[in-house]
């Protein structure tokens, strides 16, 4: 913005549009809708975690249960507990182990005093999670694994270590390449302690093998439709029926899209076995599927907003994985080693890089805003809705026209309100807006401002300049405000990963880059002229581009 037209604050920075504007009229929130075709869905009960903030106990417990739950990226506290009771119905040490690999990562959490959000929001378990699964499995066939207390000892001291290597490694990773440390510390620990018992002679622990699958002559096209949902289940381990229904319910409950997107994995795995010819009944199993599962979410509505190019980006890619996942097990057999889940981590880690250089159109979810897809997409349609609004008001403004949309189309109901807001600033009731009205309206309702501030709001009301502020121009405007305030939150947080170079201005590149990402094409050269006369040719601020989006 010009500084002929920014309010000079003595002592501080000037207020933005949007913010004086809000003391001339409330904007009412709303919050992220939770219902999925008409299903209820229970999302990250984040009002969970604020009652719970201050009661340490059971604060524990709903961090564990999440924990649980973040290992298939579902941040819920009853999705956890489903997960946890299909595991004790396959297996009463599968479930002991991974619950001990949870709450131990947790504790180590709490006693290092990590970020406390972290730790509620089970970042740090779900690699607990997957230690203690990961050895009772491996226990399962190791002989006296089972209730051997070296294992249970293992489970607590490497999920404890798998904390520590998330916060440092981990956190190192984020910070160097800006996308998540995926599966890193888990690896880390997993490769060490596996490499460590095959190398140095110890009597404690024994990995063993699972039994060989059977070798059926035909492929049975119905058993693998009906295996579909197998992988997803192998994702904790598990394999009978009522714990994968538990396991797709609890993912469900908290994102139905998650669930689809899950499936999706699922079906990719299948295609790549029937692809590279393996056995019928590895396919059967789903054993290396959930590779895939991982991928096709993490990719398809976790670290992308849920749309038709994320999820097709995420097949494609939970397709390499399972590739890669069937490819590499005769490999890592030869040095006695299991894959564990490096396909997904490789594969997924490579593609959030390629996209940030090749397609940077698609936008990526902000690691600290990371939710269920259901409110990525929410984030999309707003940021959409109001991007593509803006857009039709650039046109209209470069061609002349003044047209005051929002007002033309309010209810009577929405009018008689503002028209009670205006009427009580319109003191000598003429009709018009000075700046001494509006002046008089702040100071009685205790907001003062500076007389610089008070020309500013006058002049960003006056659209068309006539000096004066009539019904409809207010209304226009104070309906504008609500309308993006509304939505704030979730516009927002959409585009905070819109200043990729982190200079605080928006350029011209990251702006297209933005209306590439809602389906919008590029800034022409007369909308750039425009918006640079706007502006007065100062950079683009998130404030002035908000203020281009009330008053263009």
């Amino acid at each position: 913005m010009n500084n002929n037209h920014t309010p000079t604050i003595e002592g501080g920075e000037p207020l933005p549009l949007h913010e004086l504007i809000h003391h001339i009229l409330e904007s009412k929130t709303t919050a992220t809708e939770r219902l999925f075709y008409g299903i209820p869905v229970l999302g990250t009960m984040q009002l969970l975690n604020q009652r719970l903030a201050n009661q340490p106990g059971l604060n524990f417990f709903n961090a564990t249960l999440r924990g649980i739950g973040q290992a298939i990226f579902v941040n819920n506290p009853m999705s956890g507990l489903l997960i946890i009771i299909a595991m004790f119905i396959q297996s009463p040490w599968l479930g002991i182990m991974s619950l001990i690999g949870t709450s131990s990562a947790t504790l180590t959490a709490i006693a290092l005093k990590l970020n406390p959000s972290a730790i509620q929001n089970g970042i740090f378990g779900l690699n607990g999670l997957f230690v203690g699964a990961t050895l009772a499995f491996f226990g399962l066939f190791g002989g006296k694994g089972v209730w051997n207390p070296s294992w249970i000892i293992a489970a607590i001291v490497l999920s404890a270590l798998s904390t520590i290597v998330l916060q440092t490694v981990g956190t190192w990773f984020a910070t160097r390449f800006r996308v998540a440390p995926l599966g890193i510390a888990f690896h880390v620990v997993l490769y060490t302690f596996l490499l460590l018992i095959a190398i140095v002679p110890q009597p404690f622990f024994h990995l063993g093998s699972p039994p060989p699958l059977p070798s059926p002559v035909s492929l049975d096209f119905w058993r693998v439709a009906q295996s579909l949902p197998v992988s997803l289940g192998q994702v904790f381990f598990v394999d009978n029926l009522i714990s994968i229904l538990l396991v797709f319910l609890a993912v469900f409950i908290a994102t139905p899209i998650g669930a689809m997107v899950g499936l999706l994995g699922c079906v990719m795995y299948l295609l790549a076995g029937l692809l590279v010819g393996a056995r019928p009944a590895q396919l059967y199993s789903g054993f290396l599927g959930y590779n895939a599962v991982f991928t096709a979410m993490a990719i398809g509505g976790i670290f992308y907003a849920p749309n038709t190019l994320s999820i097709s980006l995420g097949a494609a890619c939970a397709f390499l994985a399972s590739i890669a996942s069937l490819l590499l097990v005769p490999v890592f057999s030869v040095v006695r080693l299991p894959i564990l889940a490096l396909p997904f981590a490789v594969v997924t880690i490579a593609c959030l890089l390629i996209v940030q250089r090749a397609l940077p159109s698609l936008f990526p979810v902000s690691l600290y805003t990371v939710a269920t897809p259901e409110e990525h997409r929410q984030r999309f349609l707003v940021a959409r809705d109001i991007i593509t609004r803006f857009r039709k008001q650039l046109t209209a403004a470069i061609k002349g026209e003044r047209h005051n949309v929002l007002f033309e189309q309010a209810s009577p109901e929405i009018k008689g309100n503002l028209r009670y807001i205006f009427d009580a600033i319109d003191r000598d009731r003429n009709g018009e807006l000075s700046t001494h009205e509006l002046a008089a309206h702040l100071q009685s309702a205790g907001k003062g401002f500076q007389e610089g501030e008070l020309t500013y709001l006058f002049k960003s009301i006056d659209r068309d300049g006539s000096g004066e502020i009539d019904f409809e121009e207010f209304s226009e405007l104070m309906l504008r405000h609500r309308r993006l305030m509304s939505r704030y939150t979730e516009f927002v947080t959409y585009f905070l990963p819109l200043d990729a170079d982190e200079d605080e201005f928006i350029s011209t590149k990251e702006m297209n880059t933005a209306l590439a990402s809602v389906g919008e094409p590029p800034l022409s050269n007369d909308e750039i002229a425009f918006l640079r006369e706007r502006t007065g040719g100062e950079p683009l601020t998130w404030n002035r581009f908000i203020e281009v989006l009330l008053v263009t």
